[in-house]
């Protein structure tokens, strides 16, 4: 197939925010393969088409940052194609911190927009050891691999945003990767519905634009922090332990001429 031809999204009934991304050009003119690296949201959701849908990408690893707590509750299937998760749980302080904040009527989109913020310079400060094992897994896998949190944008757009980077794609179009969440109209909807269950209608449609999408300065945050820590991405790649003989097998394996 023509790169015209894929979709950037997958349509998988019940999925949340599931799309390619591979296909991006990197910096030496190769290009990241196609229905090789996916990522997502939760996956409880999905119809039984769905499920057979998803059989079809030869997807060979389902990563799960979730911690316990979100896995159980928004549990992924076990049967096959499903029966290759590996779990890195990351738990974050601040995701505790814009729970009670989404309680809190005094909370305006703009603490929201804080909070966020704030947990994305803490993926990049604090937690080093699980995009390790992120890498790590990634380097054993041959075929498809997702990547994927309960919404698919915070935890995993660090991540992806880490192996496109690691694979040479230029940071311009890492973002608009990133800010192709805000595209997904099920993610907004199911945000909306859940937390107006939730925490009934004192967020307001500001705020709940904030949590069900991404911000250009979301993920600056993340790479901003990484620049302070690191002096550059290629210097927070090597203190996760990715040498240049890590890089240029992952390189070998996701890269087409």
């Amino acid at each position: 197939m023509n790169e015209t031809d894929y979709s950037r999204f997958v349509t998988l009934s019940g999925s949340l925010n599931f799309r390619d991304f591979g296909g991006y050009r990197t910096s030496d003119g190769r290009q990241v393969k196609w229905r090789t690296l996916f990522r997502s949201g939760a996956l409880s959701m999905l119809s039984d088409e769905a499920k057979a849908g998803f059989g079809e990408l030869n997807i060979a690893v389902i990563c799960d940052l979730r911690k316990a707590d979100e896995a159980t509750r928004s549990s992924t299937p076990d049967l096959p194609p499903f029966d290759c998760k590996r779990n890195i749980p990351i738990e974050q302080a601040s995701n505790k911190m814009l729970r009670e904040a989404m309680m809190d009527s005094n909370k305006t989109a703009s603490d929201r927009i804080g909070f966020a913020i704030e947990t994305n310079r803490e993926l990049a400060r604090n937690h080093h050891k699980e995009y390790r094992q992120l890498f790590e897994i990634l380097l054993e896998t041959d075929g498809g691999f997702l990547l994927h949190c309960s919404a698919g944008k915070d935890r995993t757009g660090f991540g992806a945003a880490l192996i496109l980077a690691t694979l040479g794609v230029d940071e311009e179009t890492i973002m608009e990767d990133y800010l192709l969440t805000n595209q997904a109209q099920c993610l907004q909807d199911f945000t909306e519905s859940t937390l107006r269950r939730f925490y009934g209608e004192h967020i307001d449609d500001a705020s709940m634009e904030v949590i069900g999408g991404v911000r250009q300065e979301f993920l600056q945050a993340a790479l901003d922090e990484v620049k302070v820590l690191h002096g550059t991405i290629a210097g927070y790649l090597e203190e996760i332990g990715i040498d240049e003989n890590s890089k240029n097998e992952l390189r070998r394996k996701l890269l087409v001429s």
